[in-house]
């Protein structure tokens, strides 16, 4: 009961902080309210949300794309890529998030300014970050035509999501990518090795319990969305099976302490016919 106490109390100041930032002199106007801030990067500074767009911007850059292209960030939360990408992207971007308050930030705040940025809510359940979520993941299909996009960017998407969902994610990934299309997202990815190292206790979030499916460890039995190691095999096997090229794998630290030092993996699409995913 006090720790509900206190969290009430914070956010409430948090939301009283966003009313005077608004009212401040020269405020930025795409910088997203400091509730928002505390909630995507638990902390107030404005460098954190900074630093969150240029990374952002920089995975995508250093993977080819050009103005032109077409872009979907799936878990947009409060535009960081977004923004990120303001002044250069041209070819138009689509973002998709269950957050219900950062996606209406995100169409008041960025939209209006930039019409080519799009900002969608799906109601997508999420024991983590959204119990009450109407639609489910696992059988997830995306509102957007086939071959739409030419990159699409997952970061900090598929840590938060169980084997079944993940599949049902990188088939439609396959769908919505254009020929020659790139996925980045970024991954918990587990072999022998990183399990040996989380046992051990060496990794930045502990993920001390084994799901049923044997495909994954979590953080928490009761919530398991909270955060989630995939094996990296199962990763392996889906892409294959939707039709998408692991191009390249930067391996992250989190196994060794680094915090949020996550795995991304780039994909490209392979041409020919996408097979869908099997239901067990």
């Amino acid at each position: 009961m006090l720790k509900a106490l206190a969290r009430r109390l914070r956010t409430s100041f948090y939301r009283t902080l966003t009313h005077l930032e608004r009212m401040t002199p020269g405020h930025d106007a795409l910088l997203p309210p400091a509730h928002l801030r505390v909630y995507y990067y638990r902390t107030l500074r404005r460098t954190a949300f900074e630093r969150a767009c240029a990374g952002a911007r920089e995975e995508l850059l250093s993977r080819g794309l050009r103005p032109e292209h077409r872009v979907l960030d799936i878990g947009s939360g409060i535009g960081n890529l977004a923004v990120g990408l303001l002044g250069y992207l041209e070819g138009g971007y689509d973002g998709v998030e269950i957050n219900g308050e950062a996606v209406a930030w995100c169409q008041r705040a960025i939209t209006p300014r930039h019409p080519s940025f799009r900002f969608h809510r799906v109601d997508l359940a999420s024991r983590a970050y959204n119990p009450s979520g109407r639609l489910t993941a696992s059988t997830f299909r995306f509102p957007f035509p086939d071959a739409q996009f030419d990159f699409i960017f997952l970061g900090s998407v598929f840590t938060h999501m169980l084997p079944d969902a993940v599949a049902q994610y990188i088939h439609e990934i396959a769908r919505l990518l254009a020929s020659g299309g790139v996925c980045v997202a970024s991954y918990f990815l587990l072999d022998r090795d990183r399990r040996a190292a989380i046992h051990a206790g060496r990794s930045f979030i502990s993920f001390g319990v084994e799901h049923p499916s044997g495909l994954c460890l979590t953080h928490s039995a009761r919530v398991p969305e909270a955060a989630v190691a995939l094996e990296e095999s199962f990763v392996r096997e889906v892409h294959e099976k939707a039709g998408l090229r692991i191009r390249d794998v930067r391996r992250g630290e989190w196994w060794m302490g680094r915090p949020d030092d996550q795995d991304v993996l780039t994909v490209t699409r392979i041409d020919g016919p996408i097979d869908p995913p099997a239901r067990s």
